[in-house]
């Protein structure tokens, strides 16, 4: 591992602070910030150049954590969270009222994730909000395919890296960002193709 990279408790620590931070995921590294801190994550947007009228995905530890960034769901909805996480699928839903448009884009709803890897779900777990989390790029450019390049081309503009670049646990995926399900609409919609099938929807 990189002697220079962030402890766990130095992560959750920048993070809680209001930092933004490049982690690996269990798809693509990221930018992440803390997903409740307006500040944060309008930096990211300006490191990325991204556009304030694309919502961001958010990762959280597990569903009952996701909770705090949603509004109420269905039962149907419910179980086909339980189906996809820990995984590579980021499933669209209704966002609680108090979330910042800077992360739904005025949208009302939520892309969100829990991610298929112990370690980002225990950093998670100890800050205790779910994260914004987005792809490692300028807006139009490539997305880093591994926390390596994330740091060469970014690390100066971030308050930190956290992680090691390992193989992705999705067997045989490599870099491939996550699948992109709507739960507004049901049967649900696949609006992006991840590196596994996306789980088919019960009664």
């Amino acid at each position: 591992m990189n002697p220079h990279r962030l402890t766990l408790e130095d992560a959750g620590r920048i993070l809680d602070s209001g930092g933004v931070l490049i982690l690996d995921t269990d798809t693509l590294p990221g930018f992440h910030c803390r997903a409740d801190l307006v500040e944060a994550v309008r930096r990211i947007a300006r490191i990325k150049g991204r556009s304030p009228d694309k919502p961001l995905l958010v990762l959280a530890a597990d569903l009952a954590q996701a909770g705090q960034i949603l509004g109420s769901m269905t039962r149907r909805q419910r179980n086909y969270c339980q189906s996809c996480w820990p995984g590579p699928f980021s499933l669209i839903l209704p966002a609680a009222c108090g979330l910042t448009a800077e992360v739904t884009a005025g949208s009302g709803t939520v892309a969100v994730r829990v991610p298929d890897q112990p370690a980002l779900r225990t950093l998670l777990q100890a800050v205790g909000h779910p994260l914004v989390s987005t792809s490692v790029n300028c807006e139009g450019q490539p997305p880093a395919a591994n926390l390596d390049q994330a740091e060469a081309g970014f690390a100066a503009l971030v308050d930190g890296v956290y992680g090691c670049s390992v193989q992705s646990p999705v067997a045989g995926s490599g870099p491939v960002a996550s699948a992109l399900i709507d739960l507004t609409v049901w049967p649900p919609r696949l609006l992006r193709q991840g590196p596994l099938p996306a789980p088919l929807p019960g009664p």
